[in-house]
Parts: C-alpha cells; structure tokens; sequence
C-alpha cells in the first residue's frame, strides 16, 4: 500500500502555467502518466483573483523515487527560480510529518495554503 500524503501547491496563474508546461516537457517521451500538464488537471484545483491551488490527496509523494513526482518539484524549483511564488504543503500520515515551505514574495498570493489537522472520535 505504500506510505501517502495529501499535497496543496499554491501559486500565481502565471506559475501554475509554467509548472504545467515544464512537466509536458519533462514527461514528454516516457512512459508516465503526469500529475499534471496542459492537458491534465490535478485531482485538486481552486483559483481566486490571480492565484491558484492545485494538489492531491491521499497519493505516495516520493520526490526523486516517483517520476511523476519529481517533475513536479523539479518544475516548482524552476518557478522559483523565476521569481513566481508558491506555497508548498504535504501532510503526511504521521502526526509530525508536514512539510511546509514558501517562495518568493509569497504575499503576493491572494490565496495560501497551511498545514491543519483534525482529530475524528468514532
């Protein structure tokens, strides 16, 4: 079954554009199936003025194991790069596994995104 998390990525339009078409390419020619591209939106996916945030739930987020994955976070590397920012927030399975990272001008973004946790009695 494998260990997952549930990722969110926010970002100005002109990023998600820009990681969207870094990913065509650096899939292009191989046998993935991306997360997300030109053609392909991710399982998440809101926008509000120019902002958007886009990620999964519940997916195995192995950077530099899974293809698919590492694309992704190579082409956030490059909008950095850039001067875009982006918010970046994986929550994992176990209580203290959440990654959060911010780049650039990150005010810039009239939406964010931020770890929560919510505990359900059953």
């Amino acid at each position: 079954m494998g260990y997952r998390s549930d990722v969110r990525i926010a970002t100005t339009h002109e990023g998600y554009e820009r990681v969207c078409k870094r990913v065509d390419e650096l899939s292009e020619g191989r046998n993935t199936y991306p997360l997300i591209g030109t053609k392909r939106v991710p399982e998440f996916f809101e926008e509000e003025d120019d902002s958007v945030v886009f990620g999964w739930d519940w997916i195995k987020w192995y950077d530099g194991m899974y293809t698919d994955v590492t694309n992704v976070m190579t082409a956030l590397a490059e909008i950095e790069g850039a001067g875009l920012p982006y918010e970046f927030c994986r929550i994992g399975e176990s209580w203290d596994d959440i990654e959060f990272r911010a780049s650039c001008n990150n005010e810039e973004l009239a939406v964010h995104v931020e770890p929560s946790v919510a505990i359900e009695i059953v």
